[in-house]
């Protein structure tokens, strides 16, 4: 599938360029092209609020994000979120749903869309909500209608049963979201867990609840008394068959950069510290497992970049109800992201834009799914810039 790559709209790296450099010296002028890799199974890892000058520009602040893992994969450095604040990146990256008012403010409570919401012939909702109704699909709905599998692995949800379910994870529809902030124990966020502001998902509570899980730990017990590596992650990724095709993995409001200080656990020193140690710890796992050496790919990246930066790229197209994707600007900001596959030379650099729409895109062509919402719109998708 050709994709004709265009320069982004706006923001510090919109000079166009697509060359892309490899660690064997090679390059490439093409953001997209045919014959994508035999990927099956996609992990991604979402962290929060660093731009790429703070994180992949400051290599001294985090070194295993920004120089181990680009040395293992691919650095696309100009790759944008879609939004401000966090949760209508979340929400783009699983649907392609445009950022609306109510996600922009990370929606305080858990509210539906107005009965009179319609949904367009490209996928977009009008109007402004949190909960998705059930007409709107999310790339878990694809993936589960295809028979493929899929797992939202969220750290310490469950950890305070006063706070959230230990599955599928949120509040009644209609009240307040207790989990905005991180209390002793529990930095769960039901804001950074996309899937459950689908009625396509969370009204099946069985399916939502099989699927919508903690994360679990590799260093001590969830729950209590449960020895490490025996639930979550860890577990799934012990053989193939139990590792699900398409992983999506949020760290806690501590180890995804968000807070300093961090109110729900302790030793932390400093936000891209508290993210490097996350990675550390469960990046080796998910590239030392079967599947990954099989056919897979991880993609480390961020919902958005510090507020001020309110850039955007791709063609990136507000929806119906908020012009300004970025609340003060087009989109979310220069993030920068990390790919890692057996099918990239590692030390990967491309220049190509993308964004989180790019993403899903690519996810959905790997998984030979129809691309959904802005996903249809993106410029380019993870092509031969990447893949060599």
């Amino acid at each position: 599938m050709a994709v004709t790559v265009t320069a982004c709209s706006s923001g510090p790296s919109s000079s166009g360029s697509t060359t892309t450099t490899t660690a064997g010296g090679s390059t490439s002028t093409t953001g997209s092209g045919s014959g994508l890799p035999a990927i099956r199974h996609v992990f991604v890892i979402m962290l929060e609020n660093e731009g790429y000058a703070a994180t992949f520009g400051n290599p001294g602040a985090d070194p295993y994000l920004a120089a181990t893992l680009p040395g293992k994969g691919a650095l696309l450095s100009n790759y944008y979120a879609t939004g401000h604040f966090s949760n209508d990146n979340y929400i783009s990256f699983v649907s392609g749903q445009a950022p609306n008012p109510s996600n922009q403010a990370d929606c305080q409570t858990f509210s539906n869309f107005p009965a009179t919401a319609t949904v367009a012939g490209n996928g977009q909702i009008s109007d402004a909500g949190c909960v998705f109704p059930a007409s709107v699909p999310t790339v878990a709905n694809q993936l589960t209608a295809s028979g493929l599998s899929w797992k939202g692995y969220m750290e310490d949800m469950g950890n305070l049963a006063t706070r959230e379910s230990p599955t599928c994870g949120h509040p009644a529809v209609g009240s307040a979201d207790l989990t905005q902030r991180a209390v002793p124990g529990d930095g769960y966020a039901t804001r950074h867990d996309p899937f459950v502001y689908f009625h396509s998902i969370i009204d099946n509570t069985a399916q939502c609840s099989a699927h919508v899980v903690p994360l679990g730990t590799t260093t001590g017990s969830l729950p209590a008394g449960t020895p490490p590596g025996t639930t979550g992650l860890q577990k799934d990724l012990q053989s193939v068959a139990s590792t699900p095709n398409f992983s999506f993995i949020t760290p806690n409001l501590c180890n995804d950069g968000h807070d300093s200080p961090c109110v729900n656990q302790t030793g932390q020193a400093s936000q891209l510290a508290n993210v490097d140690a996350f990675l550390q710890q469960w990046v080796p796992l998910i590239t030392d497992s079967p599947a990954f050496k099989k056919d897979g790919l991880l993609e480390v990246t961020f919902d958005e970049a510090d507020i001020g930066d309110a850039t955007a790229c791709c063609g990136e197209v507000a929806g119906p109800a908020a012009p300004q994707p970025g609340t003060s600007g087009p989109g979310g900001g220069r993030i920068g992201t990390v790919l890692i596959s057996p099918f990239i030379h590692p030390g990967t650099v491309s220049t190509v834009p993308y964004n989180h729409y790019s993403s899903l895109a690519t996810i959905e062509d790997l998984f030979g799914l129809a691309r959904l919402g802005q996903a249809r719109t993106a410029s380019a998708t993870f092509g031969k810039d990447v893949f060599g």
